[in-house]
């Protein structure tokens, strides 16, 4: 029995259903957990083979909800989705390891790196990797226009705008004093989906044109064959030192690539990486069972397009 158990799956059905269809695939026996705060509330909640209720990260009592959970259910591999919880599973790590469950998520540094896009900035500046000129809010526009303001930490796009004035800066810099400031880069949008393995090796890396985004989550999305990003991509997640999923985002202005943001989890759009070939949860299943892995770089199917609706759940 091979037990997989998400952390806040909130609306992730299709990567719910990526796994069985793959673990199904390779007759794999397997059952797949979710851990949520409101479980009936969570639509993948009801997809997977049991949900459980456990407090939200901030309370009491929700690492050991989660230690209980894995002890009891004996799951062989965590992987958390939500990221404010990294942290407080970063520091526990070892109490997972010792009761035989794989925490799928990068080291400390690492972490401490994508979760503040300012220190994203630095590591891209320190490694000679291109990326849009990046500063504190609290700097002057001077005659740069337009401009990205983002938060330094978060997901999605919450927070997240366009500003042509030293006005509508200060606006913004006087609600939240902890914004970075981005150059304004026109061109293509691609995500790069990736899998790493325990020791930082890249596994696969998928590239994706983002066709079209909503509150943060692609919804209209194409795999492309774009061998420079893959390397660019393998070096820069090795570089890192990331461990299992990541999402890498950059931006093709026609001349130059432009990278932007580190996200070490698997993103909303990874269901199209792993249909385009890239078998995500059955080299889990092999690296959880220290079986001998290969990368499988730029084996994918290139130009698969991801059209994405909304469906009900009725209970």
């Amino acid at each position: 029995m091979f037990t997989v158990l998400f952390t806040s799956i909130g609306r992730r059905v299709e990567l719910v259903q990526a796994f069985k269809d793959s673990y199904l695939r390779h007759s794999i026996f397997t059952r797949i957990l979710a851990a949520e705060s409101n479980p009936k509330l969570a639509p993948a909640g009801h997809f997977v083979d049991a949900v459980f209720q456990i407090p939200k990260v901030n309370e009491t009592g929700y690492l050991n909800a989660l230690l209980q959970i894995c002890r009891k259910e004996r799951v062989k591999l965590l992987i958390p989705l939500y990221e404010p919880e990294f942290t407080i599973l970063d520091r526990n790590r070892n109490q997972f390891t010792k009761q035989g469950t794989t925490l799928l998520l990068s080291p400390t540094e690492t972490l401490k790196i994508c979760a503040d896009k300012l220190e994203t900035y630095r590591f891209f500046i320190d490694h000679g990797i291109n990326t849009p000129k990046t500063w504190p809010v609290t700097k002057l526009l001077g005659d740069k226009s337009p401009l990205f303001v983002k938060p330094r930490s978060g997901m999605g796009s919450a927070g997240v705008y366009k500003v042509t004035s030293q006005r509508e800066l200060d606006f913004l810099a006087n609600r939240n004093p902890d914004l970075i400031v981005q150059e304004y880069i026109a061109g293509t949008e691609y995500t790069l989906d990736t899998l790493s393995d325990l020791n930082g090796r890249a596994l696969s890396i998928v590239p994706r044109e983002r066709i079209e985004v909503r509150s943060g989550e692609v919804v209209k999305s194409r795999t492309v064959d774009r061998p420079d990003l893959i390397q660019q991509g393998k070096y820069i997640i090795e570089t890192l030192g990331i461990i299992g999923p990541a999402t890498l985002q950059c931006i093709d202005d026609g001349l130059m690539v432009y990278w932007i943001e580190i996200n070490p989890r698997f993103g909303g759009g990874v269901p199209l990486s792993i249909r385009a070939g890239a078998d995500y949860p059955y080299l889990l299943h092999k690296m959880c069972n220290n079986e001998p892995l290969q990368p499988i770089l730029g084996e994918y199917q290139k130009n698969l397009t991801m059209l994405r609706y909304d469906q009900s759940v009725y209970f």
